[in-house]
């Protein structure tokens, strides 16, 4: 009796290189599921990363053809208005050559710049998703000169608000951008109109020209 306790006993002795082994084996497991989890979410990151990175490039490259664009006609802008604002400050601008600058003044345009892909990533709060850190340092700069332009750009269209179109409303026939008094040429209201347009022309193609 006691001799088959002992057999038994013995055949329920646990086998420790046996559980060491398969201690082995789910610790590897675990530690390769770990490693699978984490090289497919890095591969995820950086397919994203390229895709965000696609999205700048076409953003920029779409915003330089624009801010081409606006810059040119702005600068044609101030060209064509610099005699006539000469004329005004002098005294001696004409009739033809006032109603020449209440239309140039009418013609009122706003940049409209790509920025869908930074909104997007910061959106999510993926913006760290971009690794290189200079790279990551200077979208965000670009992205904040963009907001500067667009506050001059909203800053130039309250004045255009505030300033012009109450002048144009009371001074100004809407139905061939005519003055309907030729005497108003010569009125400090005038003058400052003009003078201040092509002012805030000046500093929207500055603010133009250092995004582009």
């Amino acid at each position: 009796m006691a001799k088959t306790k002992r057999q038994n006993h013995k055949r329920k002795a646990p086998d420790w290189k046996a559980l060491f082994f398969e201690l082995i084996v789910v610790f590897l497991g675990v530690t390769a599921g770990f490693l699978l989890n984490n090289w497919q979410l890095d591969k995820k990151d950086k397919l994203q990363e390229k895709k965000y990175l696609n999205g700048f490039l076409q953003d920029v490259r779409a915003n330089i053809e624009t801010l081409k664009q606006a810059v040119v006609s702005d600068s044609l802008w101030m060209v064509q208005t610099q005699s006539k604002l000469a004329q005004i400050k002098a005294g001696t601008i004409t009739n033809d050559s006032a109603d020449v600058v209440i239309k140039r003044l009418l013609k009122l345009s706003k940049l409209n710049v790509k920025k869908g892909t930074y909104e997007n990533i910061t959106d999510s709060g993926n913006l760290n998703i971009i690794t290189a850190y200079d790279l990551r340092e200077q979208i965000v700069d670009y992205h904040v000169t963009i907001s500067g332009v667009e506050f001059i750009d909203e800053y130039f269209y309250q004045y255009f608000d505030d300033y012009v179109m109450p002048f144009i409303f009371n001074n100004v026939n809407m139905m061939d951008a005519t003055l309907i008094d030729s005497d108003v040429k010569g009125i400090i209201a005038f003058s400052n109109v003009v003078g201040g347009y092509y002012s805030m022309v000046q500093q929207r193609q500055t603010a133009y020209n250092d995004l582009l």
